[in-house]
């Protein structure tokens, strides 16, 4: 189900490198961070604003948690760093408060804690300006037009600071915009030396652009620097796990090697439980489901699993849906959902969900699941058609009509989406009838949306099906034997479908059907027409007493 996004830890830590700092204790943490050592870091910042408790080391705390997705904590971070801001001169506490509400989709409160910031700078501040792109880069506030807003307005006076370099590269890289990202990276390099984790990260786009042994080559590179340095043994692991699946003949090979480097990386991050959870996001994006269903479920009975590491219930959920274990998918997803704040949920929490009743056959907790996903992201076009589809098979043809046409009305739309939405209102308009629905306007207006639709796509794409129910539905319209819009249709059938190689049984039923039409129609004007169009349908239905009644008739006459 390619309908879900992936989650991204590269770059996690690499924004921390390149910090000024001005306190030993404060580089420690700073560095704990880049070595993507959470556990240490937390300790470390712990114990900083226990003796200093400046506004800048609150900052950086807080800045510590919204990367591990704990906007809760990071809130209080921020607010301890106002309060202890008594000069009230320091401005990046109001930055982090703005980007926890974006986390929470607060936009108006977020703009006001911007603005706040914004108001403190000094004519040649500008890392108000940067922290506040950044603040478009997150996962839970991602708006990457907004961030290069503001990363260009940090240009002016901060192009010779490799913060702003790393930040532009870490939001073209989530763009996927690879060679502008390494133009900022490579940038952020000359200004400032051994920014291994910016390395690291020119090494992942190889990954991702399919270029492993480049990736492999710059990464051992960064060992050969710094043989301890973890985040390039995880980088390694996941070029590894990402060429085994490229090229499924060197697994054997490449499989190996992942996992030893990964558990290497866990080694360098004392297995903490920060550096497990991030193994888990590591499998997530691998795609080892089966490892990861377990490898969650484990973390999440260990006794330190604890609401900063939540998300772990998530992972465990998509990975049940992905190996088939439907049951314990919805109760896993189901937990999770009920468990965290709704501004903390994304589509695919909805939409894993969906999936997993869809699987199941509980078409109407699965359309009530895949509804909420779109709500959440409506750019995501692709569930719309598993909206419709999961409508259609349920036999909801009035809802299936109405999420159809909304895909017809998309720019990248297709002929099947118009075929379907024909296909829904034909149906729907068999249920009218069957509902006897007096209602003759709506049943009139079904059947031209359907008319419309099948037309569009016979037209466009010269389909058979599409002309053969063209015909039906005109048929319904205008039940006359004479009418010309239903022969023209059939006989557009008949041509397309008699060129085709092969005619199967469900194509013969159809051209009985079309040619038995066109016999009728020419019953009273051409005899001669109407009996040729009538032993064509009976040669291919020899048994049909229909057409030999009409047969027999036209010779009597």
């Amino acid at each position: 189900m390619n309908i879900f996004k992936k989650i991204t830890i590269s770059a996690i830590a690499i924004f921390f490198m390149v910090s000024a700092t001005k306190a030993q204790s404060l580089e420690d943490a700073q560095k704990a961070i880049t070595a993507e050592q959470y556990q240490k870091a937390k300790s470390l910042f712990s114990s900083l604003v226990k003796i200093q408790p400046t506004p800048e080391n609150y900052f950086y705390f807080g800045e510590l948690y919204l990367k591990l997705a704990n906007p809760d904590s990071a809130k209080i971070a921020f607010q301890k760093g106002i309060e202890a801001d008594i000069k009230g001169a320091y401005s990046l506490n109001y930055v982090g408060l703005g980007t926890v509400d974006l986390f929470g989709k607060n936009t108006s409160a977020a703009q006001a804690n911007f603005t706040k910031a914004t108001e403190m700078m000094k004519k040649k501040d500008y890392l108000e300006f940067i922290y506040i792109g950044v603040a478009y880069t997150f996962e839970p506030s991602r708006d990457l037009v907004k961030a290069f807003e503001w990363f260009n307005k940090a240009v002016v006076l901060g192009e010779k600071d490799p913060l702003l370099h790393v930040a532009m590269g870490n939001a073209y890289k989530a763009q996927k915009k690879n060679s502008e990202a390494i133009a900022d990276y490579q940038r952020a390099l000359t200004l400032k030396d051994n920014l291994l984790a910016v390395e690291v990260n020119i090494a992942e786009i190889w990954t991702q652009a399919f270029n492993f042994e480049l990736a492999e080559t710059n990464l051992k590179a960064v060992l050969a620097k710094d043989n301890n340095f973890g985040p390039a043994y995880r980088a390694l692991a996941e070029n590894y796990y990402r060429w085994a699946s490229a090229f499924p003949a060197k697994k054997a090979e490449l499989l190996p090697k992942a996992k030893d480097n990964y558990s290497r990386y866990l080694d360098l991050t004392d297995r903490s439980t920060e550096s497990q959870y991030r193994y888990l996001i590591f499998l997530l994006n691998a795609g080892d489901y089966a490892t990861l269903e377990k490898s969650a479920a484990d973390f999440i009975a260990k006794p330190s699993f604890k609401t900063d590491y939540i998300l772990a219930k998530r992972f465990r959920g998509y990975a049940a849906v992905e190996n088939g274990h439907n049951p314990d998918a919805v109760t896993a997803l189901n937990e999770f959902i009920a468990s965290v704040a709704k501004d903390r949920l994304i589509p695919s929490d909805y939409l894993y969900l969906g999936k997993s009743y869809q699987n199941q056959k509980i078409d109407s907790l699965a359309i009530k699941n895949y509804v909420k996903g779109f709500e959440l992201d409506t750019s995501n076009t692709e569930v719309l058609g598993t909206i419709a589809k999961t409508y259609f098979s349920s036999k909801n043809y009035a809802m299936a009509s109405n999420y159809y046409e909304k895909l017809t009305k998309l720019p990248k739309n297709t002929y099947t989406d118009w075929f379907y939405f024909g296909y829904s209102n034909y149906f729907k308009y068999g249920n009218l009838l069957k509902a006897a629905v007096v209602d003759t306007a709506e049943v009139r207006k079904t059947l031209l949306k359907a008319d419309s639709a099948f037309t569009y796509v016979a037209i466009k794409a010269k389909n058979a099906d599409a002309y053969l129910y063209v015909a039906r539905v005109e048929s319904y319209l205008n039940p006359a034997s004479d009418n010309v819009k239903v022969k023209e249709a059939f006989e557009k059938y008949i041509e397309i479908t008699n060129a085709k190689l092969t005619i199967t049984d469900r194509d013969k039923a159809s051209l009985v059907e079309s040619y038995s039409f066109i016999g009728a129609f020419f019953i009273k004007t051409d005899k001669v027409k109407s009996k040729e169009y009538f032993e064509k349908a009976l040669a291919l239905a020899p048994d049909n007493q229909m057409l030999k009644d009409a047969l027999a008739a036209l010779k009597a006459s």
